[in-house]
């Protein structure tokens, strides 16, 4: 995990360890520091694969997919988001370059390959309606949905406080309670400790 950008975005590089293949997670910014920590670990990176469309999420995700060659993934109800980042940027002050069009557009139900591994995507909106989170074994990549202690803010445009609450109970919560949680911003946790102490539940 590499914490990127100036609103402190984490991006996962989930790798195989056989085959030294990997896949990015919401490279929000910093691509330069990414591409450096791919080449330092000698992976070729096969997919980019993206909870959202917030432009802290996917500031950096040009220069990856020009580098990389990799396909970009998004749900097509982040698809216009994502293409309106620098717009975005534009509101905190921040220059964010736009995003190439998505390869791939993913929804509910969906699998996405890597290896000998699969990806269940499941649609969770709420933050925004087309986030997603990425799910695969006891490990699940969650985006701006759920935090350690908190939830994704609901306020900005297309957010819709109890969608995303629905998106939690009935998506997120169901998995095994030592399923990790890998959020957008903060630490990491678990299913059971979110169902146990998270106060908007």
């Amino acid at each position: 995990m590499m914490e990127v950008g100036p609103l402190a975005v984490n991006a996962y590089l989930v790798e195989h360890v056989a085959t030294r293949k990997a896949v990015v997670f919401d490279p929000g910014g910093d691509g330069e520091a990414i591409l450096d920590e791919i080449a330092r670990l000698g992976l070729t990176v096969t997919k980019i694969l993206l909870t959202h469309g917030h432009f802290d999420h996917v500031g950096a995700v040009g220069l990856l997919r020009e580098k990389t060659r990799a396909p970009v993934h998004i749900h097509p109800g982040d698809a216009d988001r994502m293409a309106g980042a620098s717009r975005q940027g534009m509101l905190f002050g921040l220059s964010v370059p736009d995003p190439p069009a998505p390869d791939v557009l993913v929804e509910e139900g969906n699998t996405v390959g890597f290896e000998d591994q699969e990806f269940l995507v499941a649609h969770t909106p709420g933050h925004t309606p087309g986030c997603v989170s990425y799910i695969v074994g006891k490990r699940a990549f969650v985006g701006d949905l759920i935090f350690a202690g908190s939830i994704g803010r609901t306020d900005l445009p297309g957010g819709n406080h109890g969608q995303l609450i629905e998106s939690v109970r009935k998506k997120i919560f169901p998995l095994p309670d030592d399923t990790v949680l890998f959020p957008g911003h903060g630490p990491a946790t678990t299913v059971g400790e979110e169902k146990r102490s998270n106060p908007f539940f």
